[in-house]
């Protein structure tokens, strides 16, 4: 898609720096539309051009670590839209800053139903990159947060839709979204899988499910965020976290932590740094890709 940054050294606060936003005030929401349209995602920002251009700065970064990389981070998710939280017919999304479908479902009052992996951000909360500068710093130093960059929320589910797809390569896709089934085989039966009759789906609902020990909990608070850890879900309170949101705010984490301030742009493999963390967390991670034993 190729949204670009010039460079420019200047101070910053959660990654938000005056060139980009300068840069970001070049790009309607409608020319960043037709731009998802030619790499088949149909996004309906809603003149939203704050979300609208996050999103194609991290469409840009993924590319980039799929590309140059190697990282299996190419997939693209299928819709990109905005909500307000009174059109939200699943009120558990409601007050969240954004959220990913982990299978087809009517989500929005007065639409049809949407596919696997469509990612929706919160258009009262996010109206302008202060806005989204705003938050994510009060978030991260609140402890709920991996990063304090304004691109945290995008990326956060993106990385949520990264993993949906390769769950359902993996394992297989068992539902009742017709798109979807196109896309990937009911059963894989996978290298990963210990039982070759669970599907991804299912193995995305013992993910959600799971809980971390106390001790694995603080772990993930101290190298990751509280959000990660099960401390901090939205409003609810619970007593650990689980996979799932541990991969999203963890590779999050990794992305922001090698991005250029200024551009944007990927400058290195963000998990090319052998012993960069505890191995306990290390471990808690690699499992939580596949859902396997420990994760």
């Amino acid at each position: 898609m190729k949204i670009k940054n010039n460079p420019q050294r200047v101070s910053f606060k959660a990654g938000l720096t005056p060139t980009i936003k300068f840069r970001a005030a070049q790009y309607s929401a409608a020319g960043i539309e037709r731009l998802f349209k030619k790499q088949g995602v149909n996004a309906d920002f809603k003149n939203n051009r704050a979300i609208a251009y996050c999103c194609g700065i991290v469409n840009d970064i993924f590319e980039t670590l799929t590309n140059k990389y190697k990282l299996p981070f190419g997939v693209k998710p299928p819709c990109l839209t905005v909500y307000h939280d009174w059109d939200l017919i699943n009120y558990n999304n409601t007050g969240c800053l954004g959220f990913c479908l982990p299978d087809s479902e009517k989500i929005i009052s007065g639409k049809g139903v949407y596919e696997t992996r469509s990612i929706f951000y919160n258009n009262e909360k996010m109206k302008t990159l202060a806005e989204m500068d705003a938050l994510a710093e009060s978030q991260h130093r609140s402890g709920c947060n991996s990063t304090n960059h304004f691109l945290h929320t995008i990326i956060h589910e993106w990385v949520h839709n990264i993993h949906n797809d390769l769950l359902y390569r993996v394992f297989g896709y068992d539902g009742t979204c017709p798109k979807t089934l196109q896309r990937y085989n009911t059963f894989n039966g996978a290298y990963y899988d210990p039982n070759p009759y669970v599907s991804g789906i299912e193995h995305l609902k013992q993910m959600q499910s799971s809980r971390y020990t106390p001790q694995q909990m603080e772990i993930i608070k101290k190298e990751i965020s509280e959000y990660a850890a099960g401390i901090r879900l939205r409003s609810d309170i619970i007593k650990g976290g689980n996979p799932f949101e541990l991969i999203a705010e963890a590779i999050t984490k990794e992305v922001v932590d090698v991005l250029d301030p200024d551009t944007l742009t990927v400058t290195r493999n963000p998990f090319y740094q052998a012993g960069k963390h505890d191995k306990k967390l290390a471990d808690l991670v690699n499992n939580a890709w596949y859902n396997i034993a420990g994760g």
